[in-house]
């Protein structure tokens, strides 16, 4: 399958076009193409379908647009993960990324001279493109990636021209660049391009023509005159300028830049970036390279500098500022001037005394001269501003680990760590790629320890290419301890640690603080409230604190709000935090941090689910400020964007307070993450809050931890387990009195009885708890012991009982503190009216509780109330319209999966294609959920689905049908269910998740 871009976006597969829907999904497909191989979330999709204006059903509309998508053949490369999706398609079967491998390859052949090579993959990476890059897909993502894709074709053919006319192929650009002039007409570095080629093409008259259109279109649109460079070569063609002759096999000019690096890689992307931009004319380019100690900004600016080197003929200049040099002072803007002007061969004695008299002679020197200065290692804006040039025909490189936000003009480029495939192959450039062959994942493993920085690579890889007795696996052993990977990571006059201080040092005392105190913090990441909190400082001032470790690299923004620390800065953070700050203060800050976030856990967990039992004390240490947690949405956004520093701060507190309420912090994680359906982190979790229960802790505080345990076995299928750590909380509930943990208990046994077939005992256990939850007059409760009795009486076929319970119970469902329950209860109502045949009462309420769902953005209930409405719906004789709602259900699920849930609703959908004899349709849902059952013992399941693929393989006349039929009836009996009939799909219990 192939996705094109360049041009009107098309997906072909073996050579046909594949038809992907209309506006949503074209935008949708567009913006995952965009994003090749990497995940796009559900706000990046819905930004890109409507500009920033989303409708309220917009998440609801992207997930129906991919739905539909999944029927495509576009379906077998689109993958949900997490929180958005990804396209799982090679860089080769996207035309821009073969595209972007001939620049590649033109810019790698022009820098070895192999120009004609060079010039050939260029004409084919051009002819790649169809037309106008996402023409007619529209919006405002579109647009911006289209421009973005734009410039790299006009920096494709800037550099075929370039080389074609070094190769003296004049003609053909004289003819190739016409078009490219009018599809970009304000270009000027293109139109002197081929003004040149029209010269030298003989002719003069045509290019003389060509400077006037341009000029007066530059007139007419932005109302100037066009560039020096420009007006320059118009006049030397007038003058017939011998120096505009093309010269073949001229030599290069010969440069005095420091060695290029041998084994410099990657950075294909940022080189071609570098070198765009200093192609422009009409100013004076100024490029400020920026990123953290041992990114490689020296590196890159020397290679770039090294492959500019021919379009700047009178020099190329470099100079070390010295702005973050061990042992020396940065120099100053006065020194600096002093070093540049004599290496442009101005005398001592004609070098004046003032700075400001240095700077004018200065660019007095550079003016219409063509010279490349590399600026190094810069300390700040002050120091650079004086070493500027006047002339548009010279070109600056800066490099700095400080953000030079003070120059104006410039174009800033900030390094990241490397890429893995570059890593890997910087690592085995140094180390030697027949050392490197025979364990590649031992190589992804050391880069990956070195964080992908260039430095620590390099040191690691000169080490093992220095001890040839060593293994790879003996560098990895070396480097996974944070102290050990130290030591590994220092060379004889160089280290990690040594560059890191060498940034450190620059910061201001309370800017060292706060970075100090980072390497406490457990987790991936951290947001501001969270640092206010560990420093104990005004959300304010950690915010200022924070954006100033940014500007020095030494923290990186990587999403607006949120911070973090690269692992070679956190081992060097914590080391620091160990060396300077006192025990008491480390445990303050824990405390302070800890506090935080049980304070914002318990707000999120009442959002959440309101009637869970609150056990323990509350924080000691208030925040001063923290995230607004209203809503369930934003529940569910924060908890995903703190999923891993939540389980790292959970383990932290049972660690830090064990015997004093550490199970507090973990059992709130718990329920958050499992209310946003990650089962198995919650499991994990809820353990952590059971291990942190010593002996001494309250009986009550115990039961509950246990019942959070069962819980979560539960959900993830494995009943038994369930059933082992619910029994044990019971005990202790009994033993302690604890009558509220004593019905708790009952509506688990309840709900778990449901799940394996006992129903009989669930109609007991849930009757017991209702009537002690109604003694208690805790409505909430009553509500969920309620429909868990209501399960079990439509399990057994008792489905008019079940609607004279909830009528005895008489639940004012409009009184509830949250919607979930009022749902529930209508849910049941709703199966239990539609299994009587009173379709229209069912589906009424059916779609009540789905909209309570939506209005309480309760999506894991959303799924369960819309496969009972398929089911409901089907059984009203209208299969078209379940097939909605179960689909629907199913894309939900796509997302947060839930065993019961995926069971039932393949169910639904068997019956529903079985129902419009598309039988093998409907055998595909039924085996799904045969697979399901095979590791979950949610045995009537997996009787309807046997009972149903029976159905089917006998409408096709397969002689298999009555194995199918004995095994649901087998299943059937040992339930003591009525018959097939009563035991129909659409009721998986979820009633107990809350209690």
């Amino acid at each position: 399958m192939e996705f094109g871009i360049l041009g009107p976006l098309e997906v072909r597969q073996d050579d046909r076009r594949i038809a992907i829907g209309g506006t949503k999904q074209r935008r949708v497909v567009a913006t995952l193409v965009l994003h090749a191989g990497r995940v796009v979330s559900l706000d990046q999709l819905t930004d890109a379908v409507w500009d920033g204006e989303p409708p309220v059903t917009a998440r609801k509309q992207i997930q129906n647009a991919v739905s539909a998508l999944r029927r495509t053949p576009v379906g077998a490369v689109l993958a949900a993960v997490g929180p958005g999706y990804v396209l799982r398609v090679p860089d080769e079967q996207v035309d821009a990324g073969r595209f972007e491998r001939c620049l590649a390859e033109a810019h790698a052949a022009r820098a070895r001279r192999d120009l004609t090579y060079a010039a050939e993959t260029l004409r084919a990476g051009l002819a790649i493109w169809r037309g106008p890059a996402l023409a007619g897909v529209g919006g405002r993502t579109a647009v911006t990636a289209a421009g973005q894709l734009e410039e790299r074709r006009l920096s494709a053919v800037i550099a075929w021209a370039e080389i074609s006319l070094e190769l003296g192929s004049h003609g053909a650009v004289a003819d190739g660049l016409s078009a490219e002039l009018d599809r970009y007409p304000l270009c000027e570095p293109l139109a002197g391009l081929l003004m040149l080629a029209l010269y030298r093409a003989g002719r003069a008259a045509e290019s003389l023509v060509c400077y006037q259109r341009i000029r007066r279109t530059i007139a007419e649109e932005l109302g100037v005159d066009p560039g020096p460079e420009l007006q320059s070569r118009y006049h030397g063609i007038l003058a017939a300028d011998p120096a505009l002759d093309h010269r073949p096999g001229a030599s290069a000019p010969r440069n005095h830049l420091p060695r290029d690096i041998g084994h410099f890689t990657g950075r294909l992307a940022e080189l071609e970036r570098l070198m765009s931009v200093a192609a422009r004319g009409g100013v004076t380019v100024i490029q400020a390279i920026d990123g953290m100690s041992g990114v490689g900004k020296t590196a890159m600016a020397v290679h770039a500098a090294h492959r500019l080197a021919g379009r700047f003929g009178d020099g190329q200049l470099f100079i070390d500022l010295h702005g973050h040099t061990a042992g020396r002072d940065p120099l100053t803007a006065d020194e600096a001037l002093d070093v540049l002007l004599r290496a442009v061969g101005v005398p001592d004695a004609r070098i004046p005394k003032s700075l400001d008299e240095k700077a004018a002679t200065w660019r007095g020197e550079l003016a219409g001269r063509r010279v490349l200065v590399v600026l190094d290692n810069a300390l700040n804006t002050a120091q650079v501003t004086p070493l500027l040039p006047g002339s548009a025909s010279c070109a600056v490189m800066i490099t700095s680990r400080r953000r030079l936000t003070g120059l104006n003009s410039t174009e800033v480029m900030s390094l990241d760590t490397l890429p893995p495939d570059d890593a890997v192959a910087l690592f085995r450039a140094i180390a030697g790629p027949d050392r490197c062959a025979a364990e590649p994942a031992a190589v992804a493993a050391i880069v990956r320890l070195c964080g992908h920085l260039p430095l620590a690579i390099s040191i690691a890889a000169a080490r093992l290419r220095a001890r040839p007795a060593w293994t790879l696996l003996d560098l990895v052993e070396r480097l996974t301890g944070d102290h050990s990977r130290t030591k590994v990571l220092q060379s004889d006059d160089w280290g990690i640690n040594a560059a890191f201080a060498l940034s450190y040092q620059h910061l201001a005392d309370a800017e060292q603080r706060m970075f100090r105190l980072l390497g406490l913090h457990p987790g991936a990441d951290i947001d501001v409230f969270a640092a206010a909190a560990l420093a104990g400082l005004p959300v304010d001032e950690a915010e200022r604190l924070l954006d100033a470790l940014c500007d020095m690299h030494l923290l990186t923004a990587h999403l607006p709000g949120r911070y973090r620390l690269h692992d070679l800065v956190r081992d060097f953070a914590r080391a620091g935090v160990e060396a300077d700050e006192p025990a008491s203060r480390r445990s303050a800050a824990c405390d302070r941090l800890l506090d935080y976030y049980l304070h914002v856990t318990h707000i999120a967990a009442e959002v959440d689910n309101p009637m869970r039992p609150r056990l323990g004390a509350g924080p000691r240490y208030r925040p001063a400020a923290a995230p607004d947690l209203s809503r369930t949405s934003e529940v569910r956004s924060w908890v995903n964007a703190e999923h891993a520093n939540l389980l790292a701060v959970a383990r932290l507190a049972a660690r830090h307070r064990a015997g004093d309420g550490g199970w507090q912090l973990p059992r709130n994680v718990g329920s958050l993450l499992y209310e946003n359906g990650q089962h198995s982190a919650s499991l994990e979790v809820f353990r952590i809050a059971l291990a942190a229960c010593p002996p001494g802790t309250p009986p009550a505080v115990r039961a509950a931890c246990l019942l959070d345990v069962s819980l979560m076995h539960k959900v993830l299928g494995q009943y038994r387990l369930a059933l082992d750590f619910l029994n044990e909380g019971s005990a202790d509930a009994v033993r302690s009195g604890d009558r509220d943990g004593i019905a708790r208990s009952l509506i688990h046994k309840a709900d778990l009885s449901n799940l394996i077939g006992s129903f009989a005992d669930a109609v007991a256990y849930a009757t017991r708890s209702l009537e002690l939850y109604h003694e208690q007059g805790d409505l909430w409760r009553e509500a969920v012991a309620l429909t868990v009795l209501m399960d079990a009486l439509s399990r057994l076929g008792r489905d008019r009982e079940a609607i004279e319970a909830a009528d005895r119970a008489a639940l004012p469902l409009d009184g509830f503190a949250n919607l979930r329950q009022a749902g529930v209860v209508l849910s049941r109502r709703g199966t239990a009216h539609s299994r009587l045949g009173e379709h229209d009462t069912a589906i009424r309420l059916l779609r009540q509780s789905v909209e309570l769902a939506r209005q309480g953005e309760d999506r894991r209930f959303e799924a369960d109330y819309l496969h009972r409405l398929a089911e409901a719906t089907r059984r009203s004789g209208r299969p078209h319209a379940a097939r909605e709602h179960a689909v629907e259900a199913l894309a939900i699920l796509d997302d947060i999966p839930d065993p019961v849930d995926l069971a039932e609703t393949h169910n639904v959908l068997g019956a529903i294609h079985s129902d419009i004899h598309e039988y093998e349709v409907a055998l595909t849902h039924y085996r799904r959920t045969l697979e399901i059952t095979t590791t979950v013992e949610y045995r009537v399941a997996r009787a309807h689905a046997h009972d149903g693929t029976s159905r089917c393989l006998t409408a096709l006349g397969h002689p298999d049908a009555h194995l199918h039929r004995r095994h649901a009836l087998a299943i059937y009996s040992e339930l003591a269910v009525p018959d097939a009939d009563a035991a129909r799909p659409g009721s998986g219990s979820r009633a107990a998740a809350g209690g």
